[in-house]
């Protein structure tokens, strides 16, 4: 089984109803087709690594740029809505998060990647140096530099938590689904979302 960060822009009102009833978590949807809404990162130990967190893949509450992935405030302790209880990042906060990432390069991302410091990163035992492992940070990267960005546009919040996936997944943007649109619960994706690849 593998650990992946779910990232949702959700409006500022949707998120003030979390906060209000935190069960409206549940109402947060995993679509199938891509849009720009939903992020799914693999990588998310080693990409908070390198955007600044510790060696166990920690944020750093002094580096906000360590804290897009998995961080924030918490909407409630006591709701689990993945493996973790989910966070939020304000507004305000996304767009400042959306502007640092755009100003880090893909050579000062690998600035810090040192596969012997990075042995408790998730996914562990992945990190080599290799081109390809750095490919995959650099994807997971882009991915969430063009996720914020979208959403400091749009003047959304981020709520994020982690899952447990089993089998293997394809990491890509899904999306917070239009209402009306089918889609499923976070539990019913951990069985959907197995077998893609």
């Amino acid at each position: 089984m593998s650990m992946f960060a779910m990232l949702h822009g959700v409006s500022p009102e949707f998120l003030r109803s979390c906060q209000t009833d935190s069960s409206m978590l549940d109402t947060l949807e995993y679509p199938e087709k891509e849009t720009p809404d939903f992020l799914v990162i693999h990588c998310w130990g080693a990409l908070t690594y390198l955007l600044g967190g510790d060696e166990t893949g920690a944020w750093n509450s002094e580096i906000l740029t360590s804290r897009t992935i998995i961080s924030g405030e918490c909407i409630d302790p006591e709701y689990e809505t993945g493996i973790t209880p989910a966070f939020y990042l304000t507004v305000d906060e996304v767009i400042q998060v959306a502007s640092e990432l755009a100003q880090i390069s893909d050579e000062a991302l690998l600035s810090r990647y040192e596969p012997e410091n990075m042995h408790d990163l998730h996914p562990i035992g992945e990190w080599t140096d290799c081109p390809e492992i750095r490919r995959e940070l650099l994807d997971d990267f882009h991915a969430l530099q063009a996720f914020y960005a979208v959403q400091a546009n749009a003047g959304n919040a981020v709520i994020n938590y982690l899952v447990w996936f089993s089998g293997i997944m394809k990491i890509s943007f899904c999306g917070v689904a239009p209402a009306g649109k089918d889609a499923f619960s976070p539990y019913g994706c951990l069985t959907t979302l197995t077998t893609v690849l």
